[in-house]
């Protein structure tokens, strides 16, 4: 039980000790090598806000709340579907725990623009402070594919104004690899 227990923080928490070693990059998309300092002290302060919001999500739902919902989760991102039984749990029962933005997310990341941007605006209207386990923030993210997915049908405008607000409410976003998201506004893949 306490092996399960370390385990499912340890998910939540994105703990990885590679991701403690500051790695070599290679240049950025604006030719500038990668400050190592400043990528580490921004992981540092997002790792600081995935924890305050475990401990929010467990004094909402409690440890067994906290469980169900990883496994949930997990179950989640290990299937194929865009909506399935396990996404639906996480809406229905635990609407806002932080692991249910983080699958939203990926409900948008899978349907491919096939929902013209349903669930990605979802994640932005209920889920936009809602972190990955590295510290990707949903809300910035979300609003980067759905960013994409307007441009390809032409929306420029409106994926421009998505563009402007990432770097509005989330100026400090990053990637899943650590990078500053500000650096990809203008490419197609963070």
């Amino acid at each position: 039980m306490k092996r399960v227990l370390v385990m499912i923080i340890a998910g939540l928490c994105g703990v990885a000790v590679a991701s403690e070693t500051p790695k070599k990059t290679a240049a950025q998309p604006n030719g500038n090598a990668a400050q190592p300092a400043e990528a580490a002290a921004g992981r540092d302060a997002l790792r600081a806000k995935v924890k305050a919001r475990m401990q929010a999500d467990r004094e909402l739902y409690g440890q067994d709340g906290l469980r169900a919902i990883e496994q949930a989760y997990r179950a989640y991102s290990k299937s194929k579907d865009v909506d399935n039984a396990h996404l639906q749990t996480l809406l229905e029962k635990y609407p806002k725990a932080n692991r249910t933005g983080c699958a939203v997310m990926y409900a948008g990341q899978r349907a491919r623009g096939s929902d013209d941007g349903k669930w990605f605006r979802l994640a932005i209207e209920k889920y936009g402070d809602c972190l990955y386990g590295n510290g990707t923030q949903v809300g910035a993210y979300a609003r980067f594919y759905l960013a994409r997915h307007l441009d390809r049908a032409g929306k420029k405008d409106e994926a421009e104004a998505l563009r402007a607000e990432i770097l509005k409410l989330y100026p400090d976003a990053r990637t899943h690899r650590g990078q500053k998201m500000a650096d990809f506004l203008n490419t197609s893949t963070p």
